[in-house]
């Protein structure tokens, strides 16, 4: 990154002296075939070469108008990409004006990238790495962690968000070389892990695992969803459903299996007050306890049997209406993480920290499962169960159909 720094301290914009605390970082393109920095950062300091027109934005209203932005990235007079910070990063800039929910100016610091003709390959390939790199820096420099939603966002996602005008950019320039602000979002998480903070942790195969994964996936949730739920459980349980906390096996006298059969049999009979975590949720509070012992003998199972405990999860969060109302529309894997653990686990620590390794595991299981199933794809076969000349004995035959499980049945109309 070649980072410099011009303040526009002749701009209203930063005359007006608020600031922010930065919550994530919003990216801008220009509109414009100019290239040259100077065509918005003056006056020359003799990097950025001579504006002929002076018509820079370091003066109380640039054209006429209230704009100022945090910092802009383009060519100076010799043709090297450089960053120029035109505001204190904490400044209030006037970047986005302001959309049905608020102003993004309030909340995020704003980046311009000059735009040429959006047909150089090699410009674009310099200008994009060094806004990648400046956002890592200011990911850094404000613990911002871009894998968050809305903490990096283009000028157009901000708008879609209630934020923000309605603006293009620069989702109409990233496209025509190959890259999106998802990909600028996985690009900047890389710069960060190679820059020596700890990266999220995978985690380990376990047996039971796609049976789980399996399982929620037949409830209706999407891949997000899932994913965040499962990171959690494995934090919890390592995905165990005979898990004892392992700070009660010593005080209880009792290993998993043991506590499980002593449970299951009556010879134990202090589960539901004895606070000790158990199963894949580790549940611990007496009258979730309570309502797992009495859900597991309804249905005739094990306390420790994986699916009942699913079922039994997947009914409690019936109850949890914010979190499932964000995991039925999650679009990002630490989205549903973070929801699962603040809404649904509440673990004593819920920290930066507990959010990070949570969602690392929750990653893992996505990248895991859904390359797989994308990447392999499955072959269906078709099995022709009946031949009507009556239409109504054909809609009657598909009812039954459907009603005994097959509800993706249909009647195909031929000569």
């Amino acid at each position: 990154m070649n980072l410099r720094k011009l303040i526009f301290t002749n701009n209203a914009c930063y005359k007006a002296g608020r600031t922010i605390i930065p919550k994530g970082i919003m990216v801008h393109s220009t509109g414009a075939n100019n290239p040259n920095l100077r065509r918005y950062v003056g006056p020359d300091d003799g990097l950025l070469g001579k504006n002929q027109y002076n018509n820079h934005w370091n003066q109380d209203k640039p054209d006429g108008r209230q704009v100022c932005v945090h910092g802009f990235i383009g060519k100076l007079v010799d043709g090297t990409i450089a960053t120029y910070q035109t505001l204190p990063w904490n400044h209030r800039g006037w970047h986005c004006a302001s959309g049905s929910k608020g102003s993004g100016n309030d909340t995020h610091i704003s980046i311009e990238i000059c735009e040429d003709a959006l047909t150089d390959v090699s410009y674009f390939k310099a200008v994009y790495k060094e806004a990648t790199e400046l956002c890592a820096y200011l990911c850094k420099e404000y613990k911002l962690d871009p894998a968050v939603d809305g903490v990096i966002i283009g000028h157009f996602e901000g708008h879609k968000r209630g934020i923000a005008s309605n603006h293009a950019d620069p989702g109409h320039w990233f496209p025509k070389h190959g890259k999106s602000m998802d990909t600028f979002r996985s690009d900047v998480q890389k710069l960060l892990a190679d820059s020596g903070l700890p990266k999220p942790e995978t985690p380990t195969s376990t047996p039971n695992e796609e049976a789980i994964w399996n399982h929620l996936t037949g409830k209706g949730l999407n891949a997000f969803a899932v994913a965040g739920i499962m990171g959690n459980l494995y934090a919890e349980s390592g995905l165990k459903p005979t898990n004892l906390q392992n700070s009660y096996e010593k005080s209880l006298g009792y290993t998993d299996a043991g506590y499980t059969a002593a449970v299951d049999n009556g010879s134990y009979t202090n589960f539901v007050k004895d606070r000790a975590g158990y199963g894949l949720a580790q549940w611990t509070f007496w009258s979730r306890k309570q309502a797992l012992l009495d859900f597991a003998k309804a249905a005739g199972k094990s306390i420790g049997d994986m699916t009942m405990q699913l079922d039994f999860l997947w009914k409690e969060l019936q109850a949890y209406k914010a979190v499932m109302s964000t995991l039925k529309s999650a679009t990002s894997v630490k989205q549903a993480s973070d929801a699962v653990l603040t809404g649904y686990e509440k673990p004593a620590d819920q920290g930066d920290t507990a959010k990070r390794k949570r969602a690392g595991y929750s990653q893992g299981y996505y990248d895991k499962y859904v390359k797989t199933v994308t990447s392999t794809p499955k072959k269906h076969y078709c099995i022709q169960v009946g031949a009507f000349s009556v239409k109504a004995n054909a809609e009657a035959f598909l009812a039954k159909v459907k009603a005994s499980g097959f509800t993706d049945a249909f009647i195909k109309y031929s000569e």
